[in-house]
């Protein structure tokens, strides 16, 4: 069995002569606006839309798995392929996933945009797409299926059909194994495996609140284990699906910390992962293992940055308060909770944090105070709004971690303050990150 998780740094094979060749015949291509060295011809060019991390993830496996069995191979996020860089390759494999409704991933949104309302000549290639989903949703794998219908529409072959996987489904994902080998791919040995990891502490974060339990999670650290702000960790929950959470602590915390949210379904049964976190007992093991989230790590530079963050959202941005603070770049905060008091935990240590000079500033949403009056993170946006502007300028960075619900709608609370224009920019250079679930 496969394991599609690799953190093997990536090496693209340079075809040297091929890439000069190519620069003198057709000189220096444009994209969004900015000059780029050539494209480099290869034997396979695997691309990556990924929200959560999965995608990309399957997309390192089929990298190495390929490069391994001896093809030429170059690998990259599909928000960042050209023309050339698909005309270049004998064969495209394409691994997205879908979110929200129906939509393209960040990394595959600029896609969509800039190159899907085209039709270049793409007669001379090969391509297979793995659409990632989840079937209880109505748009499943939509967006893997607008990138398949865009490829044939471009005069592309179809290798197969395209290969749907449910929840990261065991059997789509064989298959999808089985067309790596008949492609020349290698077999591949696991090389980030789950292990068995205690559960030291767990804390309920909201005893009195009328919302479901928002829980603080502690695992010991897998020995040799490291991470850094923004991955995810993943446990193999008893049924053998996989449940990813985002990290809410830092490796000199001394422990792998996540935030919670209970899950009560409408039948009173408990979510499978969820369930398995806040009832198991203290010192039991969980099959878990890190996993790097290369779109949700720190975007570069030392600008300010605007960080937006509901309920156990906060967890993905905890971490990457410590070290930004810690490297000296300014941080605003708006984060949302239900009731002040009643799930006001992570609030008062976001206060704290306020107090000591860690956040230069804070607003702090609550949708059930007691006065009745509801308040969203997006509602903070639009009444700071003339202030974010000031605040980021032309070189800040957004990070959102949450639900998807609050995703679209800080998404459309920041197009209104800032111009879609700004948000695209920010998205393309890496400076507008979001972890949505």
């Amino acid at each position: 069995m496969i394991d599609f998780v690799t953190t093997d740094p990536l090496r693209v094979g340079l075809a040297a002569g091929a890439g000069v060749l190519w620069m003198l015949m057709s000189g220096v291509m444009l994209t969004r606006g900015r000059t780029r060295a050539s494209a480099v011809a290869v034997d396979a060019l695997i691309l990556s839309a990924s929200q959560t991390g999965q995608a990309e993830e399957l997309a390192r496996h089929t990298h190495k798995a390929l490069s391994t069995g001896g093809l030429t191979t170059r690998l990259m996020s599909l928000g960042k392929a050209t023309v050339a860089d698909l005309q270049q390759a004998k064969l495209v494999l394409v691994v997205a996933s879908t979110t929200g409704v129906g939509d393209a991933p960040d990394d595959g949104a600029a896609f969509e945009r800039a190159l899907m309302s085209s039709r270049p000549d793409l007669s001379a290639q090969s391509f297979a797409v793995l659409a990632l989903g989840d079937r209880s949703y109505e748009d499943f794998c939509a967006f893997g299926h607008r990138v398949h219908d865009w490829f044939t529409a471009c005069g592309a072959t179809a290798k197969k059909p395209i290969t749907e996987v449910d929840d990261l489904d065991a059997t789509a994902l064989k298959q999808w194994e089985s067309y790596l080998k008949e492609w020349g791919g290698a077999a591949m040995q696991a090389d980030n495996p789950f292990a068995l990891t205690p559960l030291i502490a767990r804390e309920r974060l909201n005893p009195h609140s009328a919302a479901a339990g928002l829980y603080a999670i502690d695992f010991s650290i897998p020995e040799g284990a490291t991470w850094v702000a923004g991955d995810l960790a993943e446990i193999l929950t008893p049924s053998g699906h996989r449940r990813d959470y985002s990290i809410a602590s830092l490796p000199e915390e001394g422990r792998v910390r996540l935030f919670v949210r209970e899950v009560i379904k409408a039948d009173g049964s408990r979510g499978e992962g969820s369930g398995l976190l806040t009832t198991l007992p203290l010192g039991e093991n969980v099959p878990l293992r890190l996993k790097t989230h290369k779109g949700f790590q720190a975007p570069s530079g030392n600008g300010p940055v605007l960080l937006i963050a509901a309920g156990s959202g906060l967890a993905g941005l905890r971490p990457h308060l410590l070290q930004l603070a810690g490297r000296g770049r300014p941080c605003w905060l708006i984060y949302g909770e239900r009731h002040p008091l009643h799930d006001g935990r992570l609030s008062d240590e976001m206060r704290g944090w306020q107090h000591g000079g860690r956040l230069r500033k804070l607003d702090l949403a609550f949708s059930r105070p007691d006065d009745g009056v509801k308040t969203y993170v997006q509602d903070v946006i639009a009444q700071q709004a003339p202030a974010i502007r000031g605040w980021l300028g032309q070189g800040g960075s957004v990070l959102v971690c949450g639900g998807l619900d609050m995703g679209r709608g800080v998404d459309a609370a920041l197009k209104a303050a800032l111009g879609p224009d700004w948000l695209e920019a920010a998205l393309s250079d890496g400076r507008y990150r979001r972890d949505l679930y």
